[in-house]
């Protein structure tokens, strides 16, 4: 029937089989090069049937690293030769790596670190299935596979189910198709009325077994109520923190109401219990001489940021077809926002929480000035966006168009209203769009668009030199009109889709976006979601300046701690590479790090201030730029060759230089990246 050597669609050559099962088998096939997975179905049930027909039609609209992707055309249906036997085939990505109920028969319980990591995967992907409607319905450790990269990967999609009105009429009768694992599946479920929280209880259920090694049947369970005496596990993962097996406990609840309502709001928490989890170490850790100290220049700051974190508001304003949408999915790096091709796609205010990883930004969107000659709306539009409370406009238009006379008293009258009700500035960010549809037609980025730049472009060499004079010849027309209504301009290309991505310019946006929010809780929300390197290194670049004062009030002590500073550098490490969104295994990544750089163990008070600043700049370099190590290296010796001489300096001349050098560096920080300081102007040390 199927067997290797067998070629299936004139494409699929059938290498060697994988598993067998009840219902069919699975094998590695060649597809031009790559190897891939084909499933098998011998078995015509209906039921069978169905849920295999409905992971092909699942996966084939899902697009996310941790989904299986199949093409459109993976799903067909083979004649066996010489009968009149149809096989349902199923063709799909393979997964290298292994499943986690496999690898943890090698390995020991996760961490509260790695349970952490993996949760935020799992709930993300979690968060793009429930988006489409669908749900799994059978998620398990054995049905999640770990690739070598550190990337987890939801599989087995045939249990999952799509919610429609038809399905929730059925829920009512439990004229469903039951799937049960045991240990694993939600009460609900067991009854044929699973709904998407019932994949978190599941999930919950799972990470019992990953943290404590045992599966949650071995644990005890209430009478008639599938609850897990809280107790009974927590007492086998004594590595967890209260705020971390309290939400376990919360997606594992037998009540649905009791439950995390979806995705977004376990990322959520999950975002904080990540940065709070990487800090409050680092603190605890300080010889208590020291805690009060550090605790006053970093925790109060950084930890009530945290604690306090918004959800930042942010106007988007253009008339229709200008890319908001477009430029939404920019932003967050993932295309959430549906953009219209052949309609006009805001023709309503509306406001919409993003999330991603877990951090939300709320997008206020409005009909344009010109979609309507009413008055009536353009004083709707203006009320819409005060009403709001925006915390930034961003005012959306194609970089070759304009509509002055409109726009003009639109923005006049919204920022006069603004102030008259907020008793505030409304800043506003001028978005000049589609830059890439410039004349001539071609894309060569990147570009030098600075109007202050010395090349002369009235006489361009080259195509690319032609595009660029026209593009800032369009800019600065634009700044001229708009000259006194705008804090900023940045001229982008949001353009992004399944066939094209010429984005361009978004981290320089979203930095734009980053330092004109009016305060801290504000900028940490929406640093979270932003998807741009130019804001994480900002953010990693203040830990960096923050490790180093830690580093220095350790170095306090008349007896110098080695090991001290040597933990804050780790720490340091481990907060940038989360800030970057590493997969990599975390428990020895610090270590590994310092490895790559060959750091030397430090050796004096000054050595530990410019090793601490200079690692810090290295691994922004290497989790954020992904750089190799080599040009790694090439920039911590560097950086602590041109540090190490005014440490030293400043430690000959006391503690005071020493606080006033540290000041310097936090300012100079505060004019690359317009990040807020950490020390406050009107604060000194007595200790001094």
């Amino acid at each position: 029937m199927i067997y290797p050597g067998l070629l299936l669609q004139e494409r699929y050559q059938v290498i060697k089989p994988m598993r067998r099962g009840g219902f069919g088998d699975t094998w590695e096939v060649d597809d031009g090069g790559t190897r891939k997975v084909l499933k098998v179905l011998y078995k015509n049930f209906p039921q069978v049937v169905e849920l295999f027909k409905r992971e092909a039609e699942v996966l084939s609209k899902l697009r996310h690293p941790g989904i299986p992707k199949v093409e459109s055309d993976g799903y067909f249906i083979f004649k066996v030769e010489g009968t009149n036997e149809l096989v349902h085939c199923l063709v799909m990505e393979k997964v290298e790596g292994s499943n986690l109920y496999e690898w943890l028969q090698l390995n020991q319980p996760i961490s509260q670190e790695q349970a952490i990591a993996w949760l935020r995967q799992l709930v993300a992907i979690l968060a793009q299935v429930h988006a489409q409607n669908y749900f799994h319905r059978d998620i398990k450790p054995s049905n999640i596979m770990l690739r070598p990269d550190g990337q987890l990967v939801l599989i087995d999609f045939g249990a999952v189910r799509q919610i429609t009105e038809t399905h929730i009429i059925k829920l009512e009768v439990e004229a469903v198709t039951k799937i049960y694992s045991q240990g694993y599946t939600a009460p609900e479920q067991f009854r044929g009325q699973a709904i998407p929280q019932s994949d978190f209880f599941a999930l919950g259920r799972s990470f019992v077994y990953l943290l404590t090694g045992k599966q949650p049947t071995a644990f005890e369970e209430k009478p008639h109520t599938f609850e897990l005496d809280p107790q009974s596990w927590r007492k086998s993962a004594p590595q967890l923190s209260k705020d971390l097996t309290d939400l376990i406990d919360e997606l594992m609840e037998p009540s649905l109401e009791k439950r995390p309502q979806n995705a977004d709001e376990i990322l959520y928490r999950l975002a904080i219990l990540s940065i709070e989890s990487s800090i409050h170490p680092s603190l605890e850790d300080l010889p208590k001489p020291l805690k009060f100290g550090a605790k006053q220049l970093l925790k109060h700051e950084l930890q009530r940021t945290l604690k306090q974190i918004r959800t930042p508001k942010i106007a988007l304003y253009g008339r229709a077809g200008t890319g908001k949408s477009s430029l939404i999915n920019a932003i967050l790096g993932e295309r959430r926002a549906e953009v219209s091709v052949a309609r006009r796609g805001t023709l309503q205010h509306n406001s919409n929480l993003y999330y991603r990883d877990g951090w939300k930004i709320n997008f206020v969107d409005s009909r344009g000035v010109n979609d309507t000659e009413s008055k009536i709306a353009f004083q709707q539009a203006i009320d819409y966006i005060v009403n709001e409370q925006v915390d930034i406009l961003l005012f959306v238009i194609p970089v070759d168009e304009r509509n002055v006379e409109g726009d003009i008293e639109f923005l006049q009258a919204l920022k006069l209203v603004h102030r008259q009700k907020h008793k505030t500035k409304l800043p506003v960010i001028l978005v000049l769009n589609k830059i890439d549809r410039i004349e001539p037609g071609c894309w060569y980025p990147p570009y030098n668009l600075s109007l202050d730049s010395t090349i002369d472009f009235r006489k361009p060499k080259t195509l690319k030199e032609a595009k660029e004079a026209n593009i800032r010849e369009c800019i600065q027309a634009r700044l001229n009109e708009y000259s006194g209504l705008i804090d900023t301009y940045v001229p982008i290309c949001a353009k992004w889709n399944e066939w094209e991505d010429t984005r361009y310019n978004i981290d320089e946006l979203a930095l734009n976006i980053y330092n004109y929010l009016p305060d801290e809780a504000a900028r940490c929300g929406f640093g979270g979601a932003a998807a741009d390197t130019s804001l994480k290194k900002a953010i990693a670049s203040k830990f960096t300046s923050a490790a180093a004062w830690l580093a220095f009030f350790a170095v306090l002590v008349p007896i110098f701690d080695l090991e001290r500073v040597l933990l804050i550098q780790k720490r340091l490490v481990n907060m940038i590479a989360q800030i970057a969104g590493t997969n990599q295994e975390k428990s020895q990544l610090a270590e590994k790090f310092l490895q790559k750089l060959e750091t030397k163990p430090t050796i004096g008070r000054s050595s530990a201030l410019s090793t601490t600043l200079a690692i810090g700049e290295a691994a922004i370099h290497y989790f954020i730029d992904q750089e190799q190590t080599k040009q790694v290296k090439k920039t911590f010796s560097q950086e602590k060759e041109r540090l190490e001489p005014e440490f030293q300096a400043a430690f000959q001349a006391g503690n005071k230089e020493i606080y006033k050098r540290l000041k310097e560096i936090d300012v100079e920080l505060h004019k690359r990246y317009g990040v807020k300081r950490i020390y406050d102007d009107q604060q000194e040390f007595t200790t001094f």
